[in-house]
């Protein structure tokens, strides 16, 4: 089963908006609709008609699987919704032309995003509708984190499901030891009982009879000895029976060994063992008591067993692939911010200095670039669909980012000139930053605003009242937990 399959294959029910509750851990409300009122059945229909096997209930998952199912279908859910916040965010930083509307403000990611172009047209489209959105944005920082921990905690569900399967198993094994253990018991009464049996028509009785023949024969011919010979006889007569009544005392005690072992047998195929195992082929519990056999229940428990041994590792393989996939991305979300962060001193000393040299800065881009690609292939060789989707979205940010800056920094001495001047805002006698962490690298068109008067030199980030820069590196997280 493939980490992309898990993940997005399954539904769940809604989820709050915000990924910080502090009750995000709660597992949903399901509202089940009320039952039709029960309808008697027609006087033609009798129980004594009634199929045994349609009335016995469907097998129900325990309370406790079924809870964490639900848990890790609701995590997935979020996954998904984070992944679409994480390409949006990406994609907002890309694709930001102009002016970026208030209601659009930086999403907290420091690599290019296309949203601003995609939320100008909801925005408008909200406007002629005159339906606002609900809903709060979620950053690029946020959705990296709330990636990392969902995946931590789907593979916590996936530890809990694990141990509840363990205990099953354990179960299964106790059952299947039980019915080995009576089969090896029949046999070996049966052969005792064969032996005896063959015992009781042997060697000894066969000679006993030999001798009363000839016992028999020797009364006639020798009248002299009759009454010898005829006490002779009643006393191998006597043996003779003492033999037999011996050889029946033998086999009454295994015989009832026999039935009290059959009793066992026939009670255990009536009714199924209490345990919280789900049974997977039930053609078998499914046939009428009177059919089923103890060789049957014997292979369909082996079965069951085989097949949650293999629902077992099932389950080990997908834990420990979240569990090294949110080491992988948690090390490309540190690369990025590390990058990010040296990306704003590097363009904060270009606008100090003149003489500031580029090609630093596009190198160890380079190298980032590099860095994600041999996470991408770790991943794709992995099977981690989820982790392809995201370390992807990173890559191909990265990459359209590197395609902007080398365009507005490798134009030449007029170039330099440019950004410098858009860097530089003369407009505030103090320097600012604004609150959060790095998080996009966008690029605008618009020119910027001339300074009324000389004063000191500001580097900002982002201002929603003035046209962009031409090179503005954002220092604002919009998302507020």
């Amino acid at each position: 089963m493939s980490l992309f399959k898990s993940v997005i294959g399954s539904l769940s029910p809604k989820f709050p908006d915000s990924f910080q509750d502090d009750r995000e851990h709660e597992l949903p409300l399901y509202n089940s609709p009320p039952l039709s009122p029960r309808i008697p059945a027609p006087i033609a229909s009798t129980v004594l008609w009634a199929n045994t096997t349609s009335l016995l209930p469907p097998p129900r998952a325990p309370d406790d699987l079924l809870a964490l199912q639900r848990k890790a279908r609701h995590l997935e859910q979020q996954l998904q919704e984070l992944l679409d916040a994480h390409a949006d965010g990406l994609m907002s930083g890309l694709a930001g032309q102009g002016s970026i509307p208030d209601d659009l403000i930086s999403n907290g990611s420091t690599t290019p995003t296309v949203s601003s172009v995609r939320g100008s047209d909801r925005v408008a489209e909200n406007k002629v509708s005159g339906i606002g959105t609900g809903k709060k944005k979620i950053g690029l920082n946020a959705a990296r984190r709330g990636i990392y921990r969902r995946i931590q905690q789907l593979a916590a569900v996936k530890a809990d499901e694990m141990d509840l399967l363990d205990d099953d198993l354990r179960d299964l094994q106790g059952i299947l030891k039980k019915t080995e253990n009576w089969t090896q018991k029949r046999a070996r009464l049966e052969k005792k009982i064969k032996d005896i049996e063959g015992e009781g028509t042997g060697t000894r009785a066969q000679a006993l009879q030999r001798e009363a023949t000839k016992l028999e024969q020797n009364i006639r011919q020798k009248e002299e000895e009759l009454w010898a010979m005829k006490a002779r006889h009643r006393q191998i007569v006597n043996e003779l029976a003492d033999a037999e009544n011996g050889v029946e005392a033998k086999l009454s005690s295994y015989k009832i060994s026999l039935t009290i072992l059959d009793k066992e047998v026939a009670g255990f195929l009536a009714r199924s063992p209490d345990t919280s195992h789900i049974p997977l082929s039930p053609p078998f519990l499914a046939l009428p008591p009177k059919r089923r056999t103890l060789e049957m229940a014997h292979e369909y428990w082996n079965d069951e067993h085989t097949h949650l041994s293999e629902r077992c590792q099932e389950v080990d393989i997908d834990r420990g692939a979240l569990d090294e996939g949110a080491v992988l991305w948690n090390q490309v979300v540190r690369r990025v911010t590390d990058f990010e962060a040296k990306l704003q001193s590097s363009m904060q000393q270009i606008g100090r200095s003149q003489g500031s040299d580029s090609s630093a800065l596009l190198t160890q881009m380079d190298t980032v670039i590099s860095e994600l690609e041999e996470k991408m292939e770790l991943a794709t060789s992995r099977s981690w669909n989820l982790l392809v989707c995201a370390v992807g979205a990173e890559l191909e940010a990265f990459k359209q980012g590197k395609d902007i800056l080398e365009e507005a920094l490798g134009v030449g001495g007029k170039g330099k000139e440019k950004v410098l001047d858009t860097l530089v805002d003369t407009d505030s006698p103090r320097r600012e930053y604004e609150e959060g962490s790095s998080s996009a690298i966008r690029i605008s068109r618009s020119p910027p605003k001339p300074s009324k008067s000389p004063a000191k030199p500001k580097f900002f980030d982002t201002d929603d009242e003035d046209p962009d820069p031409e090179l503005l590196i954002s220092h604002q997280d919009t998302d507020t937990d």
